[in-house]
């Protein structure tokens, strides 16, 4: 759930796997909490990576670091590659 659509268990086991501390209870708790899949019933309260982006890094150095494809980006379109135009995009990589 989210904007991402991806399920909370594919987190959760990322961390299952990697966590040194690792808890069940905590972790699943967590994401199932930032992945809304339960306890909010308010939408607008989820997390969007497009927005939560653009408020708390809104030069993408984070998106740029960690996703080398968008690096050419300009910060219009750094959250939202496709809605650069195509001949953009093929410039930009």
């Amino acid at each position: 759930r989210g904007d991402l659509w991806i399920s909370w268990e594919a987190g959760a086991a990322v961390f299952e796997e990697r966590l040194l501390d690792y808890d069940w209870a905590l972790n699943a708790g967590n994401w199932m909490w930032l992945s809304c899949s339960c306890f909010f019933y308010q939408y607008f309260r989820c997390y969007s990576p497009v927005s939560f982006g653009r408020k708390w890094d809104p030069d993408g150095t984070y998106v740029r670091t960690y996703v080398p494809e968008l690096a050419k980006y300009p910060p219009k379109y750094i959250y939202e590659p496709w809605k650069a135009p195509i001949a953009d995009q093929k410039k930009w990589g």
